[in-house]
């Protein structure tokens, strides 16, 4: 047992169940190891959850410069990225879940981890000014080969766009159906198409 299968196990439990509802025992659990084997890794519940946070904001760093910077026109990436929840679906992939088993709550664990650990929140920062950063990239590119309108400010629309990616992680079921997904990205679209 490594200390990255505790802190994807820990993981996947404070994402399920929100860390207030996890003990160091579930964790254990769901690791496949006593308590004791988490403490030759972790000194603290705290300590876990701080682990797991940034090894998940590291590999969503990684994941979002990948889908930004590659080679597909930014219709793709943003059709891949909102319609299609990639994220979702690689957090998913990471944590070893099978999609419809469980609903990840994300927000829900942010705004907890918020809550109780403010230190926390210059990684989240540090997060979205780095997605940020990545998404502005592609639409200036995009901008420039004549892909979307170029009359845009690409800062403001890098933020909507994140705002819209977060956004999706705190809708219910009925507000986040592919059917509207795709709705939401054609109306993107529909702004940013140079017609």
């Amino acid at each position: 047992m490594t200390k990255e299968n505790i802190t994807i196990a820990a993981l996947r439990l404070f994402l399920l169940r929100g860390y207030k509802y996890v003990s160091l025992v579930d964790i254990a659990g769901e690791a496949g190891i006593t308590k004791g084997g988490i403490y030759h890794y972790f000194g603290s519940k705290e300590e876990v959850l701080c682990t797991a946070l940034h090894y998940l904001f590291d590999r969503f760093e990684a994941k979002y410069q990948e889908l930004f910077s590659c080679s597909q026109g930014v219709r793709e990436i943003l059709d891949t990225v909102i319609a299609e929840r990639e994220m979702e679906r690689y957090t998913y992939q990471l944590l070893g879940i099978r999609k419809g088993d469980y609903r990840l709550n994300f927000a829900g664990l942010i705004l907890e981890v918020i809550q109780n650990f403010p230190e926390i929140q210059g990684r989240i920062d540090r997060n979205h000014a780095l997605f940020c950063q990545a998404i502005e990239t592609k639409l200036k590119q995009a901008m420039e080969q004549g892909e979307i309108r170029s009359d845009l400010d690409s800062h403001a629309l890098a933020i909507l766009i994140l705002t819209m990616l977060n956004g999706q992680n705190s809708l219910g079921e009925q507000l986040n159906t592919p059917l509207l997904r795709k709705q939401m990205m054609d109306n993107l679209w529909q702004l940013l198409d140079r017609k």
